[in-house]
């Protein structure tokens, strides 16, 4: 009786293992951008989350400094499932760039004492005070629906006055 080969045995056991790991990853997302805008201006620093209406997984982005996000979903800019979902948006005033050059975490350092440095600290201080109203964070109360996938890009215009 001759030895099975032993490339055919290790095909048996790992073509199971395939299949599932296929089957487990592979998931049909749709790409889910926008852009957030408070009172007209873009909204930079803001996590942008849509949460599905019943079963489903949350997405979340966040707006880079012309209110511009992506959804992810499993991995980086991967998009949203199909499905309803009611939209939060939450700014963080606290969170900072991630400074990648030693220049740009220098600047940082010193930034404060120079005039570029003042101006950028007068700008953060008047950012700070436009704040997103807490309609748009509630999960409850959020006026803010969508429907992946979508048709286009989605403008999610925020007001400060909810009249």
């Amino acid at each position: 009786m001759s030895m099975p080969n032993p490339w055919l045995l290790l095909g048996v056991f790992l073509f199971p293992m395939f299949l599932c790991t296929a089957g487990c990853v592979n998931v049909n997302l749709s790409t889910v951008e926008g852009v957030v805008t408070l009172d007209g201006a873009p909204l930079p620093g803001a996590t942008v989350s849509f949460m599905p209406v019943g079963e489903g997984r949350a997405a979340a982005g966040m707006t880079d400094s012309n209110g511009y996000f992506q959804l992810t979903t499993f991995r980086t800019d991967d998009g949203a499932l199909a499905g309803d979902y009611r939209v939060i948006v939450v700014l963080d005033d606290t969170v900072r760039p991630p400074y990648t050059t030693d220049e740009e975490k220098k600047a940082a350092r010193v930034g404060t004492m120079t005039p570029q440095g003042k101006k950028k600290q007068a700008e953060q201080k008047s950012k700070k005070s436009r704040q997103v109203p807490e309609i748009y964070s509630d999960i409850k109360k959020t006026p803010l629906k969508e429907v992946v996938p979508t048709n286009g890009k989605i403008e999610l215009a925020l007001r400060s006055s909810m009249r």
